[in-house]
This record gives structure tokens, C-alpha cells and sequence, in this order.
């Protein structure tokens, strides 16, 4: 009865947190997203798109933190810190959840999305992201174009391979799109990983479902990739190279350590 009643109790506080956790999100994003577009008409047209960038980067980096000093979640972005000088390259990371882009992005300000139409179209959201230049997914010549465009005035262009959400229990199949643009732009591919101790918000977790909180996330800088004429072969490559590391027991004991020594120091 008394094992009931504390798992009922674990239950109720995550569903809190949870709650909690995504109010904060809307409040955040949709007073990032005003605010900018006050501050934005006071700006030159130049200087609109990485000004909107950084507010990005600061909005998303204030809700992890806030959510990181409550225990809600433990993050792990260190790593990232080595990609902040870097211009003009693809960054690929592995897709196991929605938070994946917002994690990268609150570290990294320099930074291109793509994003579906739609998205950018919201519009409570969706101005920002067009003031920051992210671009939409309509088609695979429109987004290699402008893409291109991006790369080559020094931004980052954050993709994700697997096209959705992963599904597997690594990584999905990878799209041949990152190594089509590589090829366009010559240009090279930097992989992140992204690990996490939970599904929380992939592709099979839906929204409302509650995880057991703290949930862990740590982004790893991975692999270089050059570009190469041979799209079939990098795409290959790559495959074997995010199979691989995300399954490598190594890695798999790293994490858990990782998680294991933030919530002992958490007691």
C-alpha cells in the first residue's frame, strides 16, 4: 500500500514537472519570439538574421538552464563549445528527440535550420525563424540552393540525416541530403551525437506522456567528414559511423557513468 501510494506520488510530481516544463516553453518561445520582433524593427536589415540568431541562442539557453538548476533535466553540452569559432559547415546530428534542434541551438548561435513550411508559418513562432534565415522544406533543389547560399557566407547548417525522429535503436536510415549539399558546396560534415537516458519525446513518446525525471541528454562532437563527389559513399559512411558509435559499448558505459555521477552529486 505504502509502495502504491509513493509510486502514485512519483507519478503526480512528474506529471507536474512535465507540465511545468512545456508552459515554460510556450511562455519562452512566445515572448523570445515578441520581443524580437519589436526589437528587430530598430534594427538594419543586415543585421536582422544574426541578431535573431543570437536571440535563439539565448532564449533556448535560458529554459534548459532554468530547467537544469530545477533538476529537471541534466545537460551535458560542453562539447559544443569547440564548434563556436567554426564557418561555413554542415553540422549532422543523430534525431532521438524534439529537443535535439534546441539543444544544439542554445549553445551554438551561428546556426541554420531546416524547418518544416508550416512551422515557419505559425504565427506565434514562426517569425523568428524567418528572421534567422532558417530555411523551409519544400524542395530538395530550394533547400540545396539556399543552403549553399548560407554556407557560403560562413553560417552553420544544422541537418538531421535521418529525415524524422529516430526510430531504431540507433539510428535511422540517412537521408542523402546532407551529402548532396556537401557536394554542392564542398564543404565538410561534422557529426554530433546526441545520447540521452530516456525516450523522452521521440518518436514514439507522445507529448503527453510522463518520463521519470531528472532526464539526462548529453551532445557529443563527433566524426569530420569531407565532402566528396561520391554521395552514396559518404551517406555509407556515415551510417556506419553513427551505428556504430551510438551502439559502441564504450560510449553506452560513458553515458551511464555520466548519468550514475550526476545524481549522486545531485544527493
Amino acid at each position: 500500500m505504502i509502495h502504491l501510494l509513493k509510486n502514485r506520488l512519483q507519478y503526480v510530481r512528474n506529471f507536474l514537472i512535465l507540465l511545468f516544463g512545456l508552459l515554460l516553453l510556450g511562455v519562452v518561445m512566445v515572448a523570445g519570439s515578441t520581443g524580437l520582433l519589436l526589437y528587430s524593427a530598430f534594427l538594419r536589415r543586415d543585421r536582422r538574421k544574426q541578431n535573431a540568431r543570437n536571440v535563439i541562442t539565448r532564449t533556448f539557453k535560458m529554459y534548459f538552464g532554468i530547467l537544469q538548476s530545477l533538476h529537471i533535466l541534466h545537460l551535458d553540452l560542453s562539447d559544443l563549445d569547440s564548434l563556436l569559432n567554426e564557418r561555413g559547415v554542415i553540422l549532422a546530428s543523430n534525431h532521438p528527440s524534439l529537443l535535439d534542434a534546441l539543444l544544439i541551438n542554445s549553445r551554438l548561435s551561428n546556426v541554420v535550420c531546416i524547418m518544416k513550411e508550416q512551422v515557419l508559418r505559425n504565427v506565434l513562432f514562426g517569425h523568428g525563424a524567418r528572421m534567422a534565415g532558417y530555411i523551409p522544406n519544400k524542395s530538395i533543389r530550394d533547400i540545396v540552393n539556399v543552403a549553399a547560399e548560407e554556407l557560403k557566407i560562413g553560417s552553420m547548417l544544422l541537418l538531421f540525416p535521418e529525415g524524422t525522429r529516430t526510430r531504431t535503436a540507433t539510428v535511422n536510415k540517412l537521408q542523402a541530403t546532407v551529402a548532396v549539399i556537401a557536394k554542392r558546396t564542398d564543404v565538410d560534415v561534422q557529426t554530433i551525437l546526441i545520447e540521452s537516458n530516456s525516450g523522452f519525446l521521440g518518436a514514439s513518446w507522445p507529448i503527453y506522456r510522463v518520463p521519470s525525471f531528472p532526464v539526462h541528454f548529453r551532445v557529443r562532437v563527433g566524426r569530420r567528414f569531407s565532402s566528396t563527389d561520391n554521395v552514396k559513399q559518404l551517406v555509407a559512411e556515415m551510417q556506419e559511423y553513427f551505428e556504430q558509435e551510438l551502439a559502441s559499448p564504450h560510449s553506452a558505459a560513458s553515458f551511464t557513468k555520466h548519468c550514475c555521477g550526476s545524481m549522486e552529486a545531485q544527493r
